[in-house]
């Protein structure tokens, strides 16, 4: 199913990771009755299988962010923007990659998390991002309310088989790779995300054993409708 698509997360550095600001029940502007609601910001849309050259490069970092663009663009009402491979390659191409293979090794996901702060990716430039505390369930429903995250995980190649990564892909003995993926949806039984174009469905087991990463963006170009974006801004820095 997925054997022959590509990986391309390189490792992240969890010291690094812990100094991004966290966004908490606490000081995320979402009613906590609300973020107890499943969400998932693919609902009701026709789905897009662009697999944005994740299939022949480690693009993934680079295929998440354009795949968030490409959710949030018909959230805030602006469907007629259009995201392609070309934005996916243009960011790969920030961060190392010279079109060889030598260089089509993946990315860091924090390095690809500050890029996308000073550069714009798809000719949107985030505002500013947030580690979600992916252990904690209210932590990662409160954050998927706000919009959906990028999360890098540890694969194993029991995932390959599977659309659902759950328990005994977690358990799979052999590691496959790090890879990053779009996280969309979120309810108490699991979450959905996408990943080369197809739905990647995620357990509480899987996410707890295999992710290693979990970042919410903030653009105040492309945020839903009735978000608290001075908020979000403020908290980033610590206000």
């Amino acid at each position: 199913m997925f054997s022959h698509l590509k990986l391309g997360l390189r490792p992240h550095d969890p010291e690094r990771v812990g100094r991004v600001v966290k966004l908490t029940p606490a000081n995320a502007p979402v009613d906590p009755l609300v973020s107890r609601t499943p969400k998932d910001w693919a609902l009701g849309r026709a789905w897009d299988d662009d697999v944005l050259g994740n299939d022949v490069l480690g693009d993934c970092g680079p295929a998440a962010v354009v795949n968030w663009l490409k959710m949030m663009a018909a959230a805030c009402g602006r469907d007629r923007l259009v995201f392609t491979v070309d934005d996916a390659r243009e960011a790969y191409r920030a961060l190392g990659w010279d079109g060889t293979d030598a260089t089509d090794t993946g990315v860091v996901l924090l390095d690809l998390m500050e890029h996308w702060t000073r550069h714009p990716i798809g000719g949107f430039q985030i505002d500013c991002f947030f580690v979600v505390g992916f252990g904690d369930a209210e932590h990662l429903a409160t954050a998927v309310q706000i919009a959906p995250l990028i999360v890098g995980a540890e694969l194993t190649t029991d995932c390959q088989n599977s659309e659902t990564w759950g328990a005994p892909e977690a358990d799979g003995a052999q590691v496959w790779g790090g890879h990053a993926y779009l996280y969309h949806s979120d309810s108490p039984g699991g979450g959905s995300g996408k990943s080369w174009g197809e739905p990647i469905y995620t357990t509480p087991p899987f996410r707890a054993q295999r992710w290693r990463e979990a970042y919410l963006p903030v653009c105040q170009e492309m945020m839903a409708p009735g978000t608290d974006v001075l908020r979000l801004l403020n908290v980033a820095k610590g206000l």
